[in-house]
């Protein structure tokens, strides 16, 4: 993986992501991370917890198959594990939502 992006909130430099970092938490919960070289702003990318964590195991069994129900199941999967995610997110960071 390799990204260019800007550090938007903290020094306003351009710097190229290539690797996550993930942290452990509480209860299973794993947060998803890169710092900006610079000026070492964390952002967060996502947060999974187990069930996250399952269902995107189970989505990406079901990409390799060219069925049309599997991709059926794995769209309604898919918009499952984004709602999660955000709840999730909601719930760790204490209610703020910045859209993703």
């Amino acid at each position: 993986m390799s990204v260019s992006t800007i550090c938007d909130e903290g020094c306003t430099q351009e710097f190229t992501v290539t690797s996550l970092e993930i942290e452990q938490m509480n209860d299973g919960v794993e947060k998803t991370y890169f710092d900006c070289p610079h000026c070492k702003k964390r952002y967060v990318a996502y947060y999974t917890d187990p069930e996250i964590r399952k269902l995107q195991d189970e989505i990406n069994n079901l990409g390799y198959s060219k069925n049309v129900i599997d991709s059926t199941i794995a769209e309604i999967m898919i918009k499952r594990n984004k709602k999660l995610m955000k709840e999730l997110r909601l719930k760790v960071e204490g209610g703020k939502d910045d859209g993703q």
